[in-house]
């Protein structure tokens, strides 16, 4: 695996050998362009295991000494950038440990030895993601504490979407796979919102933000190579599911109907996650550097372009996946609608309206 391959471009090698401090210089683009290739290669679950075999790494070999002198050097003028970033770190780190604990039915119920031996593996880095975060939030962020004290502090600072698909239809998924770990529809189902909505939509669209803005400012370098860590951990995993759902609907061809109807059922939840209507940005775009404004049009796409593209292989037709982006586009209109009529103020949305008039 090592090196490049005549069919592996230079990029996707490059991602695909890096060590823990080589992530520190990968961009999360090329990241998802390995992910890319993966999903084009149609890796299966054996050889996506030994990709984790050589691609292990150990939260306890980061470094966080730089990230904690210059977060501690945004208390001054740059509060309100903190707190979005904190805001970020929190919901992945809740996030993180909320897919730890409920991806074990999945496990335990996969189709075949091949599927069980690699979801092993996406349980150990799930859990080492959980405890990345908890070593990045007790050391820089200064809230200290157990993993499970940490956490029930920070889960009062989640979305409202958050909550109904992590609490709500995550849970009873997977809840319905260990009653009945025989059933290959309910596992089809956990998989649908666990690989496809959470990690190939949500996880996806946060990381290639939140990691874009801190490469482009050259800072906070112990996270970001934990977290491009963590990113090339997500590419396995996901196209682990979109394999697994493709060969479900070969098996199965009526079984593409259920991922069909789950991903229209928990859409909106997704959608209002990544736009959080609830939460009041603490800085405009008109106080951020043009290079660092993140363009909400831009994050809807990207986040409805990650999934569609993932479903395309499954096996859904153009009709389903058009029918993704019309209702994705009318429930992020409704979240920032929600935004404008919850706070009193514009969406930041609008300001990006008047620069495409400026420049129109």
């Amino acid at each position: 695996m090592a090196g490049m391959t005549p069919e592996m471009p230079d990029v996707v090698a490059r991602v695909e050998d890096a060590t823990l401090p080589e992530m520190r210089h990968v961009d999360i683009d090329d990241v998802y362009l390995h992910m890319d290739w993966l999903l084009r290669s149609r890796a299966t679950p054996m050889d996506l295991y030994n990709r984790w075999e050589k691609q292990n790494w150990s939260t306890q070999d980061l470094d966080f000494s730089e990230d904690v002198v210059q977060w501690q050097a945004m208390q001054d003028g740059f509060e309100g950038f903190r707190v979005e970033l904190q805001r970020s770190f929190t919901l992945f780190f809740v996030g993180e440990q909320a897919v730890t604990d409920t991806l074990s039915p999945l496990v335990h119920a996969a189709p075949d030895e091949p599927s069980r031996i690699f979801l092993s593996t996406q349980l150990v880095d799930e859990a080492r993601h959980s405890v990345f975060f908890s070593r990045f939030f007790a050391e820089v962020v200064g809230i200290p504490g157990g993993l499970s004290e940490v956490l029930a502090r920070l889960r009062d600072h989640v979305v409202g979407g958050f909550r109904t698909i992590f609490d709500r239809d995550l849970v009873e998924a997977t809840e319905a796979v260990r009653r009945k770990p025989h059933d290959y529809g309910a596992w089809v189902e956990g998989v649908t919102i666990y690989h496809l909505i959470i990690e190939g939509m949500l996880a996806l669209t946060g990381q290639k933000f939140l990691l874009g803005i801190l490469r482009e400012m050259g800072i906070m370098p112990g996270f970001y190579a934990g977290f491009t860590a963590v990113a090339r951990d997500e590419s396995r995993h996901v196209n682990f599911g979109v394999r697994a759902l493709m060969e479900a609907g070969i098996r199965e061809p009526a079984l593409l109907e259920r991922v069909e109807d789950t991903v229209l059922r928990v859409l909106e939840s997704a959608c209002r996650i990544v736009a959080a209507p609830d939460r009041r940005f603490a800085v405009g775009p008109e106080e951020v550097p043009p290079n660092l404004r993140v363009d909400p049009y831009g994050v809807r796409n990207f986040s409805l372009v990650s999934l569609t593209k993932r479903l395309r292989v499954v096996g859904l037709s153009e009709a389903t996946c058009d029918e993704v982006i019309r209702r994705g586009y009318a429930y992020y209109n409704r979240a920032w609608e929600d935004y404008e009529d919850l706070h009193g103020e514009e969406h930041p949305r609008r300001y990006f309206d008047r620069l495409t008039t400026a420049t129109g």
